[in-house]
């Protein structure tokens, strides 16, 4: 049984990709618009992006230990 599914690890990976951009070019643009303090706000995305599969699995596996 996958513990962590596809789409969380895609989503991860996006989240990631996206704060590394606005982290490494100090710039980040939302609807044209610039996002304030782009560098703090992509090293959250990369939190966010490492974030969701570690907590999908930790999730699940306390899950099936009550089973």
């Amino acid at each position: 049984m996958k513990k962590v599914k596809a789409e969380e690890i895609a989503l991860g990976i996006i989240f990631a990709f996206l704060g590394w951009t606005g982290v490494h070019s100090g710039e980040m643009y939302r609807w044209g618009v610039p996002i304030m303090y782009p560098r703090v706000f992509g090293w959250v995305l990369i939190v966010l992006g490492v974030g969701i599969p570690v907590a999908a699995y930790i999730m699940r596996s306390r899950q099936n230990k009550d089973k």
